[in-house]
């Protein structure tokens, strides 16, 4: 797989939660994933709008407690600030997807213009066909808007980086009210079980059985279905969502030990565990990295 432009490209890695709490640098950062290994990403949310194009292999992301399947060539457009995750299918040896990433401030300026109140404060995702995707030609559109960090004058860029945005808001709006029908695997009994873990994920008391008891289910019934709707058990979608809100406490500037409280976690030693687990790393060792970074 190749690119007309020398896009970012990224192979066989993924959003982390530290990095899912950033800010962008600029108003739109283009991204070229490859995956030749097959990986799930950990439940996360941030601050910018994402455009996912496959260009190679489909991926299937996990979105409040639905399944979306994205096909080859079809786009995906999510919300800032909604909770989400990907599985990246590579069963034909390699899986190619083009991101668009969008500052949250930068698109609400743009959208909250005419005709685009639609696309102002977007809460769920969309997902438009292979056509549309075709005859907006969105594949050279991204590495077009690429283009954009190589102007040094802040100003230019910005304004280069709007009208490109205005143009693709043009496209999207007027095929919004016939835009593809994502391919969705749903149950309201799991999306009720995702609401109502998302409102009290930080409650260190939080069990499978509070869980259940809201949704008037089992504790078995409601695992079983948890797993095959958003492929992740309970426990690790509660543990992915403190950890994220862990990462966003420490970037604040709380402690490490206030940031474990305040995220839910009320085991420090099992909380360590996790973190290096995911982190490759103690909790001490990220902050200091985290420190490090900000003096460079």
């Amino acid at each position: 797989m190749s690119l007309h432009h020398k896009v970012n490209h990224i192979t066989d890695s993924h959003l982390t939660k530290g990095e899912a709490t950033q800010k962008l640098p600029i108003p739109i950062v283009i991204t070229w994933y490859t995956n030749r290994t097959n990986v799930q990403s950990v439940v996360h949310s941030h601050p910018y709008y994402e455009l996912i194009l496959p260009l190679y292999g489909g991926v299937m992301y996990s979105v409040n407690g639905s399944l979306i399947h994205l096909n080859e060539g079809e786009l995906i457009v999510l919300p800032a600030d909604i909770y989400h995750y990907g599985k990246y299918d590579i069963s034909t040896d390699v899986s190619d997807r083009l991101l668009a990433q969008i500052d949250q401030s930068f698109w609400d300026n743009v959208s909250s213009a005419e005709p685009f109140h639609e696309l102002c404060r977007l809460q769920v995702p969309l997902v438009f066909s292979t056509s549309d995707v075709a005859a907006w030609e969105i594949r050279s559109f991204f590495e077009q808007m690429d283009l954009s960090r190589n102007i040094k004058d802040p100003d230019s860029r910005l304004l280069l980086c709007s009208n490109m945005l205005r143009t693709l808001f043009i496209y999207m709006t007027e095929s919004l009210h016939e835009q593809h029908a994502p391919e969705l695997a749903k149950n309201q009994l799991v999306e009720q079980a995702v609401s109502y873990i998302r409102e009290h994920f930080t409650d260190p008391e939080l069990t499978v059985y509070d869980i259940a008891e809201d949704t008037f289910s089992s504790r078995e019934h409601l695992s079983r279905l948890f797993k095959r709707y958003t492929m992740k058990s309970i426990h690790s979608y509660i543990t992915e969502l403190r950890m994220q809100h862990f990462h966003q406490l420490l970037r604040e500037g709380k402690s490490i030990m206030d940031s474990c409280t305040y995220s839910g976690f009320s085991d420090y030693s099992s909380f360590t565990r996790s973190f290096k687990k995911m982190h490759n790393m103690s909790p001490t060792q990220y902050l200091k990295s985290l420190e490090g970074a900000k003096e460079k």
